[in-house]
């Protein structure tokens, strides 16, 4: 899993081809998706905002979670795909992983999470919006289950 920062551009700047010319050339992006240009670097994505706040098409800017693992039904809402690679709008969701229960209790636990997922990555660690906590709180708690909320904001902040 790794952050990467994206700029949500507003549409006009798709009639803009010499604008976005010159923003591909000084500040190119990992990736391009609709309006989101997508940035690993820092340097790079601050080149951006200065660029797109001068012209005034800077709508926002996203911190995004690049992982791997599989789509819930929430996915959608809370993310994109990109040539195989998932983005999820970390801002947006809360992340957890299950700690303790036994096997049939964590089943039983992810069974009635299931809907309410918005990612499961590769790494073992569930996404959710941000407003399902409380729920995802209680249905565990059923179950006997114990996880672990991750503080994205700091886990930003190492890497």
């Amino acid at each position: 899993m790794n952050f990467v920062i994206a700029m949500e551009a507003n549409p006009f700047i798709e009639q803009l081809s010499d604008f976005q010319e010159v923003l591909l050339q000084v500040a190119p992006p990992h990736l391009i998706y609709e309006n989101y240009y997508v940035y690993i670097e820092q340097k790079d994505a601050d080149e951006a905002i200065g660029l797109l706040r001068e012209a005034d098409l800077l709508e926002s800017t996203h911190l995004l979670i690049k992982t791997e693992g599989c789509a819930g039904e929430d996915f959608f809402d809370y993310g994109f795909q990109v040539d195989g690679e998932t983005y999820l709008f970390a801002d947006e969701l809360s992340a957890f992983r299950i700690l303790d229960g036994t096997g049939i209790q964590m089943e039983m636990a992810l069974i009635q999470l299931e809907e309410h997922l918005v990612f499961k990555a590769a790494n073992g660690i569930y996404f959710a919006a941000n407003h399902y906590t409380e729920l995802i709180m209680g249905i565990v708690k059923t179950y006997g289950v114990k996880v672990e909320f991750l503080d994205l904001d700091k886990w930003c902040k190492k890497i």
